[in-house]
């Protein structure tokens, strides 16, 4: 049974990359729609597991780091004591 789908996905994985490589566009362009659809996939799992989606713009220059909030000058940190 796992036979079958082992080889099954083996093809499934052949067939996307000669697809690929073979399609009537520029390389350039499959490229960003592989680019894409890849972060869209990506976004999605990420969603399933309660994770912040990766943001291209971000991913190329720092990694897909989300910004960390900013506090008010003067305001407490979340690790502040309370004076009584």
């Amino acid at each position: 049974m796992f036979g079958v789908v082992r080889v099954a996905l083996r093809f499934f994985v052949i067939g996307f990359v000669a697809g690929t490589l073979f399609a009537p566009r520029a390389g350039a362009e499959t490229r960003a729609m592989l680019v894409e659809k890849l972060t869209t996939i990506a976004n999605q799992l990420l969603e399933l597991a309660a994770l912040p989606p990766i943001e291209p713009s971000r991913a190329a220059s720092n990694g897909g780091e989300a910004p960390r909030p900013r506090r008010a000058r003067g305001a407490p940190g979340p690790s502040a004591r309370e004076t009584p």
